[in-house]
């Protein structure tokens, strides 16, 4: 650079040269998320960092798999009653990885997603404590063991993010999880351990909970039998 040169000239010819980066990343980003930047970003720095769910109590879900019904609450108030389709292999608690039941508990929601290969939403539930009693249960002292280890070298297992770190280093031992609340229809009981909607009713489900405090993250679901 000329030393008589203006630094503010400087500045402006270094942003000049950045734009065209700038631009094509944001453009980048913008196509990855299938238009909704925001929403990925949150969740891309959940998984990358591990963090934790927090909970909100605006909004929350009641799920009866008797019933076949999802009833979302905004305080004391009913907003909307939905139908829903649960696991094909039917109504029991869910307790190992291959049993493919739909669980019973309380959770919270983890990610709110624009994509499935279930229709056109879907909310991944945080479902790790749950999972974890049942894993301990299943597998006794060897399962500790196996957790133990696993954490001795990455830390505390204690969210759905490591749980998935976790089925990647033992395929052969994972712990139950990927419950989804999505869509594919409600015509009969058909999923994977899975809450199914109707396609329109996952979007408008999906439309209520983003007026939630964290835009639909950390909202409560109780599923019951």
């Amino acid at each position: 650079m000329n030393l008589n040169q203006s630094p503010t000239r400087w500045r402006r010819c270094s942003l000049g040269a950045l734009l065209p980066g700038l631009l094509m990343g944001l453009f980048g980003l913008y196509f990855i998320s299938g238009g909704h930047p925001k929403e990925y970003l949150i969740w891309r720095w959940m998984v990358t960092f591990k963090r934790p769910v927090a909970a909100v109590t605006d909004y929350r879900i009641l799920i009866s798999k008797s019933e076949h019904q999802l009833t979302v609450f905004h305080g004391h108030e009913i907003v909307k009653i939905f139908r829903i389709a649960i696991s094909r292999h039917g109504a029991d608690p869910r307790q190992v990885w291959a049993d493919e039941l739909t669980p019973e508990g309380s959770y919270r929601i983890a990610s709110m997603q624009y994509e499935s290969v279930f229709g056109p939403r879907q909310m991944l539930l945080e479902t790790t404590k749950q999972s974890l009693d049942d894993y301990y249960v299943q597998y006794g002292d060897a399962g500790k063991q196996r957790i133990a280890a696993w954490e001795l070298q990455h830390g505390s297992l204690d969210t759905i993010w490591e749980v998935y770190d976790f089925n990647e280093s033992n395929p052969e031992f994972p712990i139950w999880n990927d419950i989804l609340i999505h869509g594919g229809g409600t015509a009969s009981d058909w999923t994977w351990g899975c809450i199914a909607l109707d396609d329109r009713d996952v979007i408008e489900l999906f439309e209520i909970l983003q007026q939630s405090t964290a835009g639909g993250l950390g909202v409560e679901v109780e599923i019951r039998h």
